[in-house]
C-alpha cells in the first residue's frame, strides 16, 4: 500500500547545523493497517509524515502509493490521496468559515470546481448525521464560525474532514497533544470509531506510550532515523508501558523519559 525504499533526508547539509534524519530508511505498511510510532525527539517520526505528504521534499528515495511512485508529486496532488491532522486544531480547519463552509470544502476535495454554488443545500442533512455521530453537539451549530469552537471541537471536526474525501492514507501528527487529557481520550474515541467505520490505513505518531499500545494493529519505535522496534497483533498487545520505557532506555533513548505524558 505505502512503501519507502532507500530514502535519504539531510537538513543543513555541509554546515555546522547539519542534520541527518534519514539514510538508507525503507518501510512497508499494509492496506488496512493502523500504525502507532512512538520515539524520542528528533527521531524522524514527523519529518517521516511531512516527507510522504510531500510537505517535505527528500534527498533521495522512492515512495511508492498503492503502487504509483509520488515521490515528485507535489504535495497538492498528494492530498487527494492522503489525509492529515496536525497537533494544532487550527491547521486542518478554516477557522473563519463556518463549520458548513468546511465541511463543503472537504466535501469537494479533490473534484473540479465550476461555476456552481460551493454549498449543496441537499447535503446539509448528510453533514448534519456525520456531526451527530461525534456527540459533540455540532450538527446543531453548522452556520457557526469554527473559531468559536473549542480545541477539541475543531480536532473532531478536523478529524472528519480528513476522511470525507476517502483518502488512501490517514496521517496523524500528535494529534492529542494539544488536549487536556479528558479531552483527549475523547478525541481518540472519535478516531477509533471513525477508523473502524472506515478502515483508512494510517499512521499516527504520538509520545502517549499507554495511547500507542491501545491502539491501531502494529507499533513502531523510530530513534535517529531507524526503526528499533516494529510488532504487530499478538506480539503488539503483550507489551506494557514498562517494557517499552526498558526499551528506551537500552537504547540510551533519554530525551523522552523525564517527560511523564508518556505514561499517561
Amino acid at each position: 500500500m505505502l512503501k519507502i525504499q532507500a530514502l535519504h533526508k539531510v537538513f543543513n547539509e555541509n554546515t555546522i547545523n547539519e542534520n541527518r534524519v534519514f539514510s538508507n530508511f525503507s518501510f512497508e505498511v499494509k492496506e488496512g493497517d493502523f500504525i502507532t510510532i512512538i520515539g524520542s525527539n528528533g527521531a524522524g517520526k514527523s519529518t517521516l509524515l511531512n516527507i510522504i505528504s510531500g510537505n517535505i521534499d527528500c534527498d533521495e528515495g522512492i515512495i511508492e502509493l498503492n503502487g504509483k511512485d509520488v515521490s515528485n508529486i507535489g504535495e497538492f496532488k498528494r492530498a487527494k490521496l492522503i489525509g492529515r491532522v496536525f497537533q494544532n486544531p487550527s491547521l486542518g480547519v478554516a477557522p473563519n468559515m463556518t463549520i458548513l463552509e468546511n465541511l463543503s470544502l472537504a466535501d469537494n476535495k479533490g473534484k473540479k470546481f465550476g461555476l456552481g454554488l460551493g454549498i449543496t443545500k441537499k447535503r446539509i442533512p448528510y453533514y448534519e448525521s456525520l456531526l451527530k455521530e461525534l456527540d459533540l453537539g455540532l450538527e446543531g451549530k453548522l452556520y457557526n464560525k469554527v473559531n468559536l469552537l473549542s480545541g477539541g471541537q475543531r480536532q473532531a471536526l478536523t478529524m472528519l474532514m480528513a476522511v470525507m474525501s476517502e483518502p488512501k492514507l490517514l496521517l496523524l501528527d500528535e494529534h492529542t497533544a494539544a488536549l487536556d487529557p479528558k479531552t483527549s481520550i475523547k478525541i481518540m474515541d472519535i478516531t477509533k470509531k471513525i477508523l473502524k467505520d472506515t478502515n483508512i490505513t494510517t499512521m499516527m505518531v504520538t509520545h502517549n506510550l499507554k495511547q500507542a499500545i491501545k491502539t491501531g494493529n502494529r507499533l513502531i519505535m523510530m530513534h535517529r532515523g531507524k526503526i528499533l522496534l516494529d510488532v504487530r497483533d499478538k506480539e503488539k498487545s503483550e507489551l506494557t508501558t514498562e517494557k517499552l520505557m526498558y526499551l528506551f532506555k537500552d537504547a540510551n533513548i533519554k530525551d523522552d523519559l523525564s517527560d511523564r505524558s508518556l505514561l499517561i
